[in-house]
């Protein structure tokens, strides 16, 4: 059997003699092998035209032609086939001379057949790890190139890269922080009719904020049905009034209007009961209340009056949110609704026995208290809704004394956007006079 190798091949297995096979040639000259223990190195084999021609084994070839078809790929991964050509190659060196050492009992053929296989192995595995390498540098190069940002990176102002001594600094947010000044200033600017955007909790919690229009109505609603009180319970007629009235009839006069002096000089006393009732009912359900006392909710009340924080801006956007919060806090628990409606129903018997000379007879006293009790009640709904409105409203009793007797008085709004006061208030209702 021939070995698939470069090297010569024994011809014959004869003792004491080995003849080798060189090339395509079968002639044997058994003179020129040197016999005793030579070398087999130091035979000059001869061929057609005197040349050495090594006949390549078919294995031989595909192993050539193998080599030759990774060529590029080692070529390739230059770095990782430079490291393992040469432990191959030492491989190979190793195994060849150790074979030689040791070839007492092996051929030569053997010893190459070895060294091609080990050559071949290590080839491979070089390619393999060409392959591998390749793969995790093209896993790498997303992340650990320059011209691209992390995934994690959010905005492009972070990434700042450069190759001077600088590029640590350079690579922190060139973005300035906001300082403690420009965030209180956008505290102070907020739209306190629109908080939609600034908290979802609060949005969801604060009253509803009401346009102009219905503020108007809601309150021209309130004026309507107070006057229209007078005039069924109350008729102008000419009565005598006792010392003993004088005292409460002053109570519920201003400081531009006699209560008595209209009663007593009026064709029509009942626009003087207008006026007062108007403003008895506004004072008692208002926020600062008036001589007796208010009926308004001690705990929306809280910390007092919106003037003195309203004039600070500091303080006003503040005010607001807090004011509408206590509105919420109180809607949600009412538990002293007995205890308002006897207080309700004791303000409306004061009015109704102060007033009693001018009462229409034709409506009983249980009547007439009862419809100014519900009056008065919703006098106080409409009190506290509009003191969860993002604005502070005023009632205006301009005029009083100089045109006629105000019925009904002005509604303005003091407060902008901001919470803060505006000097130019912006009327939502004029004010109702009549001429006496």
């Amino acid at each position: 059997m021939v070995a698939q190798n470069e090297g010569p091949v024994p011809a014959s297995t004869s003792p004491g003699k080995l003849s080798f096979v060189y090339g395509p040639t079968t002639r044997h000259d058994e003179e020129s092998t040197k016999v005793g223990g030579s070398s087999p190195s130091e035979e000059t084999p001869l061929s057609e035209g005197g040349v050495v021609t090594p006949i390549l084994p078919i294995s031989q070839q595909t192993s050539t032609a193998i080599i030759e078809s990774i060529a590029p790929l080692e070529t390739a991964s230059s770095q990782i086939t430079a490291t393992a050509t040469p432990l191959a190659t030492t491989s190979v060196q190793a195994v060849s001379e150790s074979s030689v050492k040791k070839s007492n009992g092996v051929s030569k053929g053997a010893v190459a057949g070895i060294a091609i296989g080990t050559l071949i192995l290590g080839a491979a595995i070089a390619l393999i790890a060409a392959l591998f390498l390749f793969k995790r540098r093209n896993r790498r190069s997303p992340a650990s190139s320059p011209s691209k940002l992390s995934p994690y990176d959010s905005s492009p102002e972070l990434v700042s890269l450069s190759k001077g001594p600088t590029s640590y600094a350079q690579g922190v947010s060139q973005v300035p922080a906001p300082s403690d000044m420009a965030a209180v200033a956008a505290k102070r600017h907020v739209d306190l009719t629109d908080l939609s955007h600034s908290s979802d909790f609060l949005a969801g919690v604060l009253p509803q904020t009401a346009d102009d229009r219905t503020v108007r109505d809601k309150v021209s609603m309130l004026f309507d049905q107070i006057q229209q009180h007078v005039e069924n319970f109350y008729r102008d007629v000419h009565a005598s009034i006792t010392p003993s009235m004088e005292s409460d009839l002053t109570r519920f006069g201003t400081q531009d209007v006699g209560m008595l002096e209209l009663l007593q000089s009026s064709s029509m006393p009942t626009v003087a009961i207008k006026h007062a009732l108007m403003g008895y009912v506004l004072k008692i359900t208002s926020l600062e209340g008036g001589h007796d006392g208010t009926l308004f909710p001690a705990d929306v009340t809280g910390v007092g009056a919106p003037k003195q924080f309203t004039g600070t801006p500091d303080l006003s956007a503040a005010y607001i949110i807090y004011k509408r919060l206590a509105v919420h806090l109180h809607s949600a628990v009412q538990s002293n609704a007995q205890a308002r409606l006897s207080e309700i129903r004791e303000a409306a018997e004061h009015f109704a026995i102060t007033f009693f000379p001018w009462a229409n007879p034709t409506y009983g006293d249980q009547e007439k208290d009862e419809d100014l009790v519900q009056l008065i009640s919703s006098a106080l709904d409409l009190s506290v809704w509009l003191h969860g409105q993002p604005f502070v409203y005023e009632f205006l009793w301009e005029g009083v004394g100089r045109r006629g007797i105000v019925v009904s008085p002005g509604l303005t709004k003091t407060t902008d956007l901001k919470g803060r006061i505006d000097e130019q208030r912006q009327v939502m209702l004029e004010p109702v006079v009549i001429s006496i």
